[in-house]
């Protein structure tokens, strides 16, 4: 009589098979002409945006409260261009092994007005260095290519939930010469390489638990943002430099970095916190205005509230969503 194999077998297969499918597609990425694959990932891409009702609607809702000005059909045309933008993002990041010093000029130049010269400022300082940073573009691409022109760094990440994956995804990220740190237990580790006078990376533009953050505004709406940048910046004495990729012309893109900024000190450190985290929402706003169809809309943003009589957005319906905005807009 077979034996059923119990749930965590199960598991475990399916996490595998995900690893195997996982390496067949990212090897086919390599070996195909990257036009092709792009192609073909902007084709499903589109598709996916249409069929997948459920990243769909979270896409329609964060955009409603983005951009309430836009129609319906224009919010729905920069949703499924950033589809197509994480479709490009796993090209990239496919195709990492393929860059080197010697080509990555092929593909990523940095920015002739908000480029190396500001990295370079905030080295000078000589002090640590903070990038504040989001999903925005090939996000995957941009500390491989800073690093391959002689500029590595470490960054945050949070692990898959596949081991065999996560070891995988582990050696594409690193193959340029950064390193990466575990979200959990990350704190020591950062700070070490702040006092060091390191570079370390954060992506902050994504929702984060009420106890690891504040509820800072991000278009008006109050959003659970990480206050870990602001931290880290305030007690080390660090550069915060905001930095991103955007695309370019000829499938190439372009490597930003805007001046560094003055951080808030106010003698408070709690105040001091929940005040630069603000600015630094309001920095990742002006970013996504600018390149709209480049950031991941299909994440619940504003999925956690900031109290118990706070409406869950992602459940009201368009019509009432718009109602939610206007009243807030009348309050302010």
């Amino acid at each position: 009589m077979a034996s059923i194999a119990s749930p965590q077998e199960r598991h475990k297969l399916q996490s595998y098979i995900a690893y195997l499918t996982a390496r067949f597609l990212m090897a086919l990425f390599r070996l195909l002409p990257r036009s092709l694959s792009i192609g073909m990932l902007n084709l499903a891409a589109l598709l996916a945006y249409w069929v997948d009702v459920k990243h769909r609607r979270i896409a329609r809702t964060n955009l409603t409260i983005a951009f309430p000005e836009l129609t319906p059909r224009e919010r729905d045309r920069i949703g499924w261009r950033s589809f197509q933008n994480t479709a490009r993002n796993l090209v990239e990041a496919a195709r990492l092994p393929l860059l080197s010093p010697q080509n990555i000029g092929s593909l990523v130049e940095y920015d002739s007005q908000f480029g190396l010269e500001n990295y370079l400022l905030a080295r000078r300082t000589g002090k640590p260095l903070l990038y504040l940073t989001g999903h925005f573009s090939a996000w995957e691409l941009l500390p491989a290519a800073h690093a391959l022109y002689g500029y590595p760094l470490s960054f945050v990440t949070r692990p898959l939930d596949n081991p065999p994956l996560e070891r995988y995804v582990l050696r594409l990220r690193e193959a340029s010469g950064n390193k990466t740190v575990p979200k959990k237990n990350s704190t020591r580790v950062i700070l070490e390489k702040l006092k060091q006078g390191e570079a370390v990376g954060i992506l902050m533009d994504q929702n984060t638990s009420p106890q690891e953050g504040i509820f800072a505004d991000l278009f008006g709406v109050p959003a659970a943002t990480s206050t870990s940048l602001a931290l880290f910046a305030l007690r080390t004495h660090a550069v915060v430099l905001p930095g991103f990729l955007t695309p370019s012309i000829g499938g190439k893109y372009r490597i930003r970095f805007l001046e560094p900024l003055d951080l808030i000190r106010t003698g408070d450190m709690n105040r001091d916190v929940e005040l630069n985290t603000r600015v630094f929402n309001r920095i990742l706003e002006g970013i996504i205005r600018q390149y709209p169809e480049t950031w991941l809309w299909g994440h619940k943003r504003w999925k956690n509230r900031p109290d118990e009589n706070s409406p869950d957005l992602y459940e009201l319906s368009p019509e009432d969503l718009m109602e939610f905005l206007k009243q807030r807009k009348d309050r302010r």
